[in-house]
C-alpha cells in the first residue's frame, strides 16, 4: 500500500513539474500599423486617432488604447510603428477599429 501512494505521489511531482507556465510568454500579434496622430477635422465621421493597419491604402481611427497599454498618446512623437491585435468598429462610420492590445515596435 505504501509503495501505490509513493508511486502516486512520484507521478503527481512529475505531472506538476511538466505544467507550463504561461504567465511569461510573449502576446502574439495579428497586425502591424502606424498611427499617424489625432485627426483634429470637424465632421461626423473624423475625430479620433489615425492609424493605418497593414499598410492599408485606407485610413482607420480609433478613440482610445486598451487598458494597460504603454503608450501615452498625448505625449509621443508620431508617427507610431505598433503591433497589434484589433477588430472593426461601427464608430467612425464604419472606418473605426477597436484596439484590444498593442505594443510599440521598438
Amino acid at each position: 500500500m505504501k509503495k501505490k501512494i509513493f508511486m502516486l505521489l512520484v507521478a503527481l511531482v512529475c505531472i506538476a513539474i511538466s505544467c507550463n507556465n504561461d504567465d511569461d510568454a510573449q502576446l502574439q500579434f495579428e497586425s502591424t500599423a502606424v498611427i499617424s496622430g489625432l485627426d483634429a477635422t470637424l465632421c461626423g465621421c473624423c475625430g479620433g486617432w489615425i492609424i493605418t493597419i497593414d499598410g492599408q491604402d485606407f485610413i482607420n481611427r480609433f478613440s482610445e488604447l486598451p487598458q494597460g497599454a504603454n503608450i501615452d498618446l498625448q505625449n509621443e512623437n508620431f508617427p507610431l510603428n505598433v503591433q497589434l491585435n484589433w477588430s472593426e468598429s461601427e464608430e467612425f462610420c464604419g472606418n473605426g477599429v477597436r484596439i484590444e492590445s498593442i505594443d510599440l515596435v521598438q
